[in-house]
């Protein structure tokens, strides 16, 4: 079920609405019951006051209640009183019970007694005048007044929750212009939002889409350098394959054509490695996060086995390849991707750095793994690493490679949560580049 903000707001308002106006309800009822509780009491003792006066007078109380009958005949329903002399019932109102109501005590006596609210006052010459009143009377005097007080206020109910709903939708109008706002864009428009109302809840969220249409135009932008550019080395290649496939069938001269075979081959190496990176790089995804969460390589055997396959590039190059790691390293990447690490670092190294020795090193630094491939080179500044990084980005005009190697190895430590550097040589230490990847605990294969 799709969560609905209007409807929520407007639920919570209505069961506010409604839950004040009982907890007002309440709290209303109980004053206006105490407070003419108190009123009644005090007019039950005045009026039997006002009655003892008038048989102390000599005048019979029947004339009063008589006159009080013919007045006030529907009050009279819950009222009843009681005339004793020395034990004996002398007057009583139609209803009364013939025994007292409450206890004839020598002072004023008030008593709360099955519904009735009594007051006993003792007169002279051992008499006693007890009235009581209904408590039906009291409670229907109070829903009455607590009625008139908020019948007011639950006919008013609907047409404040109309109001509330009236606000709501337009205070949630920007919402809707908003997303009318992004759905009718094209996909070919990536500018950010701009314009309509200034909404202070709302800024997060433009800023987080306009952030977010940033990025995807960053990408695509990315992406179709990337398109023009491998476009174009491939039909580089093509033309290079091309001239070497026609100069071989031209050629009379075995030795010129076996020359022209020769570069033909190596062209189709070449064209086979592009490819191959190329195919990596469209693996990696920065949004879609690593292929394999847990996974861990050990330093040792991977660069053991790569320096193994590359010895025949070293040896093209006049680069020997020593690896000067004796223990095992855990890093939490798949073996397969440090592979492709460590391999694109070492012909690098192999291709663009001043004959020698490349050495191969790694040591734990707290969390991390550094692993350091040094050569005979000069090292890379800060400013041409960020050059280099850049797809098809070659450190020679001359070279060989296609420029992807390093673009390879920055997607992939960003994906598995490392980095590289480059150091220059100085007197001390020689060129190198360092890597830094989060140091694994668990072993290869478990």
């Amino acid at each position: 079920m799709t969560f609905s903000i209007r409807r929520f707001l407007v639920a919570s308002i209505l069961m506010v609405i409604l839950g004040g106006g009982l907890l007002l309800g309440i709290l209303t009822y109980r004053t206006i019951y105490h407070e003419l509780d108190e009123q009644y009491d005090a007019e039950l003792v005045q009026s039997a006051h006002l009655l003892a006066g008038f048989w102390q007078d000599g005048h019979p109380p029947e004339t009063s209640l008589s006159a009080l009958d013919s007045q006030e005949s529907r009050y009279l329903r819950y009222f009843i009183y009681q005339l004793w002399q020395s034990g004996k019932l002398v007057s009583a109102s139609e209803g009364s019970p013939e025994s007292p109501l409450v206890a004839l005590n020598e002072r004023p006596h008030y008593e709360e007694i099955k519904g009735w609210h009594a007051y006993s006052l003792p007169l002279s010459n051992n008499r006693w005048l007890i009235l009581a009143e209904s408590d039906y009377a009291r409670h229907s005097m109070v829903k009455n007044v607590a009625g008139s007080l908020l019948a007011p206020y639950l006919i008013s109910v609907p047409f404040v929750m109309l109001l509330v709903w009236l606000a709501i939708r337009l205070g949630l109008s920007p919402l809707s212009d908003l997303a009318r706002s992004v759905s009718r864009r094209s996909t070919d428009n990536l500018t950010p939002l701009t314009g309509g109302k200034q909404v202070r809840e709302l800024e997060p969220v433009k800023e987080a889409i306009n952030a977010l249409l940033q990025r995807l135009d960053a990408g695509i932008e990315r992406e179709k350098r990337f398109t023009a550019d491998a476009a174009h080395e491939l039909r580089t290649l093509l033309m290079v394959l091309r001239l070497h496939a026609e100069n071989a069938r031209s050629l009379s001269d075995p030795q010129l054509r076996d020359e022209s075979l020769q570069g033909l081959q190596e062209a189709v190496g070449r064209a086979e490695r592009m490819l191959e990176q190329l195919l990596v790089l469209a693996r990696l995804d920065p949004a879609q996060g690593p292929p394999e969460q847990g996974a861990c390589a050990d330093i040792l055997r991977v660069a053991r086995d790569t320096l193994a396959s590359l010895v025949p590039l070293g040896d093209r190059f006049n680069q020997q390849l020593v690896l000067c790691l004796e223990e095992s390293l855990l890093v939490a990447m798949p073996e397969e991707a440090l592979q492709l690490v460590l391999r694109n670092l070492i012909d690098n190294a192999c291709r663009y750095a001043s004959p020698g020795v490349i050495q191969v090193n790694a040591e734990r630094q707290g969390r991390q793994v550094s692993i350091e491939i040094s050569d005979s080179g000069e090292g890379l500044s800060e400013e041409q690493w960020q050059r280099y990084r850049e797809r098809f980005s070659r450190g020679h005009s001359d070279s060989d490679g296609a420029g992807l190697g390093l673009s390879i190895v920055n997607g992939l430590l960003s994906l598995y949560g490392g980095s590289l550097t480059y150091r220059k040589r100085c007197a001390q230490t020689p060129a190198a580049a360092i890597v830094l990847l989060p140091a694994a605990t668990q072993k290869p294969g478990l």
